[in-house]
């Protein structure tokens, strides 16, 4: 390959933030786009706990990406505060993920919604 190539081959290749990113920000758009049209029942708060995950995936991807950025420039404020912030979005993955397979579960709990 010629270097020029070599660096458009970089140029337009997908990180595996991007690629995450992508697949969690369609999720959440088809997601939202569902529970919008659906009648309250079983089905709509699985979809509705499913989309909270992709937001939460999206948001900690991005976050992420950014905290890798700063990591290699020094700066231990943006570090800091982006490491808080994966910390924050990656906790409410794991708790909606929690709620999410109590739901296909069937174990649901009074009063909790992903949306209320």
């Amino acid at each position: 390959m010629l270097p020029s190539s070599v660096a458009l081959a970089r140029e337009t290749e997908l990180s595996v933030y991007s690629a995450i990113a992508i697949g969690a920000g369609a999720a959440l758009a088809i997601g939202w786009l569902l529970v919008s049209f659906q009648a309250p029942g079983r089905r709509r708060s699985i979809l509705e706990w499913a989309s909270a995950l992709a937001m939460y995936l999206l948001l900690l991807v991005l976050m992420a990406s950014q905290l890798e950025r700063f990591l290699g420039t020094g700066k231990w404020l943006l570090v800091g505060t982006f490491a808080f912030l994966c910390f924050l979005f990656g906790s409410g993955f794991v708790v909606t993920g929690v709620f999410l397979l109590r739901e296909i579960q069937g174990k649901k709990d009074a009063g909790t919604d992903a949306t209320h």
